[in-house]
């Protein structure tokens, strides 16, 4: 018979197996090293840490303005306008065609207009060795400096100027249409030269200066 107090015995105050069943039983389902205590204490201030983290990183972010984002835009393409093609022509010529009387077709009047004797005579005879129709010369209204020519109804504009390039006059001698001619009868005549002082040195057959009107 064993004594009370035996540690042999089941149910004495050293009974493992049923000291282990109690422990097992009354024990929490934490950790049995920890204490229950601690344990919550630890997850407690690990929620409040973590809480207080969140908090600083989005409070920020919820007070500052938010980012605009701007894409770069990449400029269009230039545009380009239709093509243009230069053709160079060829240069055209450019012909004056000058219309020239026959001389034989002009009939001129030569009139004289200065104190010289001879000078409308020689001046007819030279425009006769150019192939001029020439009347017989005669003495003019007038005297003057400047030589003039006119032309009649029968005549025109380009036979006096040919005259007047024969003579080497310039064209400014030609007179207007309308204008008559200093000289008492001009019949038969297409071109009319007064002969002036600036025909006397090329032309004059004498030196002589008389008051009588002569051809």
């Amino acid at each position: 018979m064993s004594e009370p107090g035996n540690g042999s015995g089941f149910g004495g105050p050293y009974d493992v197996s049923g000291g282990s069943r109690r422990a097992s039983a009354g024990s929490s389902p934490h950790d049995p090293f920890e204490p229950p205590e601690r344990s919550g204490l630890v997850r407690g201030v690990a929620i409040v840490t973590l809480a207080v983290i969140l908090g600083i990183l989005l409070l920020p972010s919820a007070t500052r303005a938010p980012l605009v984002v701007v894409a770069a835009r990449s400029a269009p393409p230039a545009r380009q306008g239709p093509s243009s093609t230069t053709t160079s022509l060829p240069a055209r010529s450019t012909t004056t065609t000058t219309t020239t009387l026959a001389p034989a077709k002009i009939h001129v009047l030569v009139a004289n207009a200065t104190s010289v004797n001879g000078v409308a005579g020689s001046v007819t005879t030279f425009l006769g060795g150019k192939g001029f129709a020439t009347l017989t010369a005669v003495n003019a209204l007038v005297k003057l400096t400047a030589s003039q020519i006119y032309f009649t109804a029968a005549g025109s504009v380009a036979a006096a100027n040919e005259v007047a390039s024969v003579l080497q006059l310039a064209p400014t001698t030609v007179q207007a249409v309308s204008a008559k001619p200093p000289v008492s009868n001009a019949a038969g005549a297409s071109v009319i030269v007064i002969a002036g002082s600036d025909l006397v040195t090329r032309f004059a057959a004498a030196s002589t200066t008389t008051t009588v009107k002569s051809h």
